[in-house]
This record gives C-alpha cells, structure tokens and sequence, in this order.
C-alpha cells in the first residue's frame, strides 16, 4: 500500500504534543529527522555515540541525552537512524531494557534483509515492538519531511508510530507484513540509484571532455520520459564539482554490498551490480568515501580535468 499526505484518509487521532520521540543516530538523516520533527511540535530526544555530534540540535528544540537508557526512558516512538547491522544491534542490545515496554521502534537503518530479520527475531524476544521503515532522500529531504519510507512489519504497530512517520516523509509505501520486506525493496531502490547517478555523472563527464557544456545533456531531457530529477541533482552537482555530501560514496558501498548479499544467495547476475561497486570504489580509493556520490563522476574525467591528475 502507498500512502501519500496527499490521499484522502483519515488523520490521525495522536497529536504531536503526546508522543515522546527518541531519535538514536544523529547524522545526515538522523539529525535532519530530529530537527523535523522538533519544528512539528513532537518532544523530541536524541542520543549519538558520539555525543558532541548531537550538540547542535539543542539549538532547534531537540532535548540531547549522552546516556542511552535516559534518552529512551519516555519514550514512545523509537527511531533507529544509525548506519549499519552492528551499531542496530548495540543500540537494541543496550536500549530495549531502558525503554517503556509499549515503545514502538522503527529500524531505519539500510542493514540488509537478513540482518533486518535478525533485528526483528531479537527484538521479539525480548519483547519489544519494531517495524522498519527504510528511507529514500538525502540529507535535505530528512530536513524538510520530504522523505519515501519503505515500510516493513505488522501493520498493527503503525498507528502508534503514524503521526511520526507522516510527519518526515511525503509517501509511505508498505512492502509487507515482515521486518525484511521493506529492507529489500529499499536495497532495489539503492541499486538503481547507484546506476543513474554514474549514468548521469559519466554523460556530464562525456560532453566536458568534448568541450561542450555539459547543461545541454540536462537541457534535452528535462521533461522527456527519460528524465529524472534525480540525474538533475547529481548531474548538477558533477557540473559544478561539489560534492558536499547529501549520501556519501561510503555509506552507498555499503548498501550496495548488501544487495550483493542478496543477489549471492538467490544465485542472481551480478555483473551490473560489480560495475557500480567497482565505480564507486575506485573514487573512494582516491579519497572520496566522505563525499557525495555524485563523486563518482570522477571516474569518468579526463586527467586534465581531474584535481591531482596531469
């Protein structure tokens, strides 16, 4: 089922100012998720590893907690924006003890599908409540509550976390009635992703290398059934050679390695997949891991147009 702000169905009966949300992971997303909520009116608590990352929330209305099990102690939506299956696993492990026993969690984290199955095996163990919601948009659309959520779980626990989730995203899609469905959905999504942003990168690196103004590839088709505004963002970005990090090069290496997990154990091709990886390590291994991925277009310039090449 899609769920957009837009379809005509009923709001919910939970305002902002009843629910205590826990964001734990304040990153690119995590961070721009806790300062959108904060603005919605929800109370809003957010706890990093590493605390000092989290400071600057304070500014936006967003209490900070260093210690875990305060930050969960009143909580009812919990969400999980850290980066992989490990750090899932530690914040569970340390976490689901400290929070009330009705808390909703939301893994939101991209950590593959069994791993997702893992989290939601352990967390029924101990008697906790999760569902996943994976996440596609950057840093700006966690900012403005313009994310896609690819749902996972029993549907039952949604209406609690609802008026959280309406709250960050324009569109929900739900894939399934388990923890995993939507983890596989989101590792589709991120393949494609990977391949446009080198396929727009490489034409943009194609017509500087020929001298001619690589806006005209956008130019011709904007608009057309081919058209993206994806290739427009990233394309974009390798035109002007910014690459300040919306989705870094490092965490796509991630993702992508699980979707080779996946595609491994169904006995699926990979040879699209391994170009993509192989892209995208090759400008980590220049220095770039922290970087947009649209510094993949690196890959594709010529020498002369490559900082440190000649």
């Amino acid at each position: 089922m899609d769920t957009t702000k837009n379809d005509a169905v009923d709001a919910p009966t939970t305002s902002t100012e009843d629910l205590n949300v826990t964001v734990l992971g304040t990153g690119l997303m995590g961070g721009g998720i806790a300062r959108t909520l904060a603005a919605a009116g929800f109370a809003v608590t957010a706890w990093n590893r590493t605390p000092a990352h989290a400071e600057p929330l304070r500014a936006y209305g967003v209490s900070v907690e260093p210690n875990l099990a305060a930050a969960l102690a009143d909580a009812d939506v919990v969400l999980v924006v850290v980066y992989d299956a490990a750090s899932v696993m530690d914040v569970l492990e340390r976490g689901i003890g400290a929070a009330p026993a009705g808390a909703v969690w939301v893994q939101m984290a991209t950590i593959g599908v069994e791993e997702s199955r893992d989290v939601a095996r352990f967390a029924e163990t101990k008697g906790a409540h999760l569902v996943e919601t994976l996440m596609m948009g950057s840093k700006d659309q966690a900012e403005n509550g313009a994310l896609t959520l690819m749902a996972g779980g029993n549907p039952a626990l949604f209406d609690q976390a609802d008026p959280v989730l309406q709250a960050i995203s324009v569109k929900i899609v739900h894939c399934g009635e388990s923890v995993g469905s939507g983890s596989v959905v989101k590792l589709a999504c991120n393949l494609w992703l990977a391949c446009i942003t080198s396929a727009a990168c490489q034409s943009v690196e194609l017509l500087k290398g020929e001298g001619v103004d690589p806006q005209l590839f956008l130019d011709v088709i904007s608009g057309m059934t081919t058209d993206s505004p994806y290739a427009h963002l990233k394309g974009g970005k390798a035109i002007t050679g910014d690459f300040s990090a919306q989705f870094e090069v490092n965490a796509l290496l991630k993702d992508l390695g699980l979707v080779g997990e996946v595609m491994a154990r169904r006995g699926f091709r990979t040879d699209l997949l391994d170009r993509q990886k192989a892209l995208y390590d090759e400008v980590r291994a220049q220095g770039h891991g922290h970087d947009d991925v649209s510094a993949v277009a690196l890959a594709f310039a010529s020498p002369r147009d490559t900082p440190g090449l000649s």
